[in-house]
């Protein structure tokens, strides 16, 4: 094995990718153009920084109400009081009129949250958490002024208004482990994205140039001057190269335009990036030397991407799916890496948790390794 051929046919291969006209149109602006679309439809909140709108229409105009509005306030929210019948665009609390009259009498009276389909459901559900905890303050100040007065009350409005129980107890809420960035926005596209287009890429023009080069006879030329081996790895580095590339350029785009958060394992960030890159390798070679007619190459390029894309928690983050799917985007490279990645760059997951990663994207790459070697082709 010669490596100064290797890294000769390597090189050349690189330098005619690059040479493309459309080289950096598909390896850096249409994946970035991806990020921008999935960094939005995801965007990036934690329930400690999440504020969600909402409407309140009130009909009770009471004390009551007041008070209910006041605990609203007091949590992470943007109210905009609205007249019934108004256009309800997000979500909108409505307090049903004679809601403090029931509640003096006893009486049980529904409070109604209505939510438009359209809003965002993570945004909705934060809504109803805090609706309930204002809720229950407003219930611990009618409880706590009812054991302190029993039956002496004589105007509830005025003993209400004036009754400000003693904090008895604190809560304080952290993150268990160590949550850097949540899985979303930017921090979760521009890595998605990053794989997906690895795919596209590595298969789509690793298998096609290993494919016209064989149809024109370069691989058996090359043959005659230099050693299998020598051939095989030159080749397959080119390719390992090439995805290694897309990666840096669209990490650091990444960075630069979005404020992207590598983590702070880049040693590791790298390792796993590299073995990933690996297996796509085999199968570009693997599917070159299989797959005579360039038509069905493509196809099954493309069909193949897609499909360990969105299996692989590329399309959207895989935390958001049950349990039997993210078991299904282990199958596949592309949910070992994207896991490896949010590992990584959202919980600060070390050497020793990324064990297995490291061991079944290896494993990976050796199969598709010594598949491609098996079924190698050099011959038109």
């Amino acid at each position: 094995m010669n490596w100064s051929t290797i890294w000769t046919i390597s090189r050349y291969d690189l330098k005619i990718a690059i040479k493309d006209k459309l080289f950096f149109f598909w390896v850096l602006v249409f994946p970035l153009l991806f990020a921008i679309i999935f960094g939005y439809a995801y965007p990036e909140s934690t329930p400690q920084q999440q504020k969600v709108s909402l409407h309140i229409i009130d009909q009770d105009r009471s004390f009551l109400s007041a008070a209910l509005k006041e605990a609203l306030e007091a949590e992470r929210f943007e109210l905009q009081e609205v007249s019934e019948g108004a256009k309800i665009t997000t979500r909108a609390l409505i307090i049903p009129e004679g809601l403090a009259q029931r509640v003096k009498q006893g009486e049980k009276t529904d409070l109604i949250l209505r939510v438009n389909p359209e809003s965002n459901y993570q945004a909705s559900q934060t809504a109803y958490v805090h609706v309930i905890k204002a809720v229950i303050r407003v219930l611990i100040r009618l409880v706590g002024l009812v054991g302190e007065s029993g039956d002496q009350i004589t105007n509830l409005e005025e003993s209400f208004i004036n009754y400000h129980p003693p904090r008895l107890v604190s809560l304080r809420s952290e993150w268990g482990g160590q949550l850097r960035v949540m899985p979303s926005g930017f921090n979760h596209s521009i890595p998605a994205v990053t794989v997906m287009f690895i795919l596209f890429t590595v298969l789509l023009y690793g298998g096609g140039s290993f494919q016209e080069e064989r149809r024109r006879g370069q691989l058996e030329r090359i043959l005659t001057t230099t050693s299998f081996s020598s051939l095989f790895v030159g080749k397959w580095f080119s390719r390992l190269l090439l995805g290694l590339l897309q990666l840096v350029i669209l990490f650091v785009a990444g960075k630069i335009l979005f404020g992207f958060y590598y983590g702070q394992n880049i040693p590791a960030l790298l390792l796993i990036s590299i073995l990933f890159c690996g297996s796509i390798t085999g199968i570009s070679l693997l599917l070159g030397s299989l797959i005579r007619r360039e038509e069905i190459l493509i196809v099954a390029s493309i069909l193949i991407a897609n499909l360990m894309g969105a299996l692989g928690g590329c399309w959207w983050p895989i935390e958001f799916v049950s349990p039997p799917m993210r078991a299904v985007s282990f199958i596949f490279p592309t949910g070992w890496i994207m896991d490896a990645y949010h590992q990584l760059i959202f919980f600060g997951g070390s050497w020793g948790e990324l064990r297995l990663h490291f061991l079944v994207l290896g494993a990976f790459t050796l199969v598709f390794l010594f598949a491609s070697i098996r079924f190698f082709r050099w011959e038109k």
